[in-house]
């Protein structure tokens, strides 16, 4: 057995490492608040193993078989979580993620059943009731988290979701956002009905560090080659303009040009503006 005032900070430590981690399982949002508890997450999770290590080594923690049962199944998770912290939890290593997070929740279970159980065999009222709330306080968080996490990927699949007109409209005027957006006649939108940073376009090369296989093959793709760095397309247009203006080229480039045409700077010909990386950087 280990003495009380070591059992209440080893409870306390657990229960502190489970809200951390239902929070980052229920809010895996890029916010500061969030970051700050990935930080968290691995200080909670070594300094509570390191604790744990050095009663058990000191002999000051005898746990029984389901003590040392979960603690075994923890260890392992421990070790699944490290190896995490080494590769990065990216998405070619959604595997040993998903496991870390399966098996150390394995062994949470078993102990905060053990906590349980050993808190009411010790004959301490105070330590009996604080093992019943932190264990009411991490279900009620656990039950949290998946509320939250199941609203948040549904309000996340309804923000993204596209959706076309039940019915076509009736004249060009209607297109898109109407005859006074920026972008008309082109039916191409914004979600802030107006121009943003091209900068939104021109990171292709960014994401290729963790994707590179899609990256590649994105750019070997038509799509790379779909605005002016394709001559054919470029002269299409270069003849629209010169012989109807700019305004209605912009049909075209509502799905061709978006990082020339989202600034803003679509009003201009391209001929002024073709060897910008924006020209060139086709449809990413």
């Amino acid at each position: 057995m280990v003495s009380t005032g070591r059992l209440y900070w080893l409870i306390a430590g657990f229960i502190a490492l489970l809200l951390n981690s239902a929070y980052l399982w229920a809010f895996a949002d890029p916010t500061l608040g969030y970051f700050v508890q990935v930080a968290a997450h691995p200080l909670l999770g070594l300094t509570l193993a390191a604790a744990t290590a050095w009663l058990l080594v000191g002999r000051r923690f005898s746990p029984g078989a389901l003590g040392r049962i979960a603690l075994g199944i923890l260890a392992a998770g421990l070790a699944l979580g490290i190896a995490v912290f080494v590769v990065g939890a990216t998405t070619p290593h959604r595997r040993l993620v998903d496991a870390h997070v399966a098996v150390s929740t394995a062994g949470a279970a078993l102990l905060l059943l053990y906590f349980w159980r050993t808190a009411w065999q010790a004959r301490d009222p105070p330590l009996a009731w604080a093992a019943r709330a932190g264990t009411v306080i991490v279900l009620v968080a656990a039950g949290a988290a998946a509320t939250a996490r199941v609203g948040r990927e549904a309000r996340w699949h309804a923000s993204y979701r596209i959706q076309n007109p039940p019915t076509p409209p009736k004249t060009m005027d209607e297109e898109g956002a109407g005859t006074n957006s920026p972008f008309f006649p082109s039916s191409a939108n914004t979600n802030v009905d107006g121009i943003i940073p091209a900068n939104f376009f021109m990171t292709s090369e960014s994401c290729g560090r963790c994707h590179n296989d899609i990256y590649q093959q994105w750019n070997s793709s038509a799509h790379h080659f779909s605005s002016f760095n394709n001559q054919w397309y470029r002269k299409s247009i270069e003849y629209m303009q010169d012989v109807v203006g700019t305004r209605p080229s912009k049909w075209c480039a509502g799905c061709h040009d978006h990082a020339v045409f989202f600034n803003g700077r679509f009003d201009r010909p391209i001929k002024e503006q073709i060897n910008t990386p924006e020209a060139q950087a086709g449809l990413a």
